[in-house]
């Protein structure tokens, strides 16, 4: 039996673009990619690369382009075609969920991060959890440059090396605080 390469879709966000094409990928999961740190950029096929702010209107297409790892901020698959629905791009450990907030340059992230403990927000600006891209799930994604066109995934993977704030937003919504 050949082991066959499998291209998935991947859109990556930086501060200003959108580029969407095709990873090459081999029994791995996306996050396993992202946090390799053998490989410092993501090698694409079938480019289409547009500005945030105008997101629906293609600049630039290629057929490969390279994106270093460090000026990538968010990392999503969308829906896949023609990828039977067996095959996982993400796996799944048991781990802790807290709702946050953060920024990094040029988008605003809101979802679900999962830790292996409790949430330490140092750590994970510190780069102390051992992985450069965390899993962020149940997320949503405002661009700065384009406020209306919000994008919400079951999962993203974002550069922990790029979020500029983190917070932990409260489960319950509390009552507005005495002034």
């Amino acid at each position: 039996m050949v082991d066959e390469s499998i291209p998935y879709s991947v859109v990556v966000l930086t501060a200003r673009h959108s580029i969407t094409g095709e990873l090459l990928f081999r029994d791995q999961r996306l996050s396993d990619f992202l946090n390799d740190r053998r490989e410092t950029v993501i090698s694409l096929r079938n480019v289409q690369l547009a500005r945030l702010s105008e997101p629906g209107k293609i600049l630039q297409q290629h057929p490969a382009a390279v994106v270093p790892k460090t000026w990538v901020g968010v990392v999503f698959e969308p829906p896949q075609k023609g990828i039977p629905p067996t095959k996982r791009f993400y796996g799944y450990v048991k781990k802790q969920m807290h709702e946050v907030f953060l920024i990094l340059d040029g988008m605003e992230v809101r979802g679900t991060l999962h830790t292996m403990s409790d949430l330490d927000l140092r750590r994970i600006l510190t780069s102390g959890s051992g992985d450069t891209f965390l899993a962020v799930t149940k997320a949503s994604v405002t661009l700065y440059a384009a406020e209306r066109y919000i994008i919400e995934q079951d999962a993203i993977m974002v550069n922990a090396n790029l979020i500029r704030y983190i917070a932990k937003v409260d489960a319950k919504p509390d009552s507005a605080p005495n002034r």
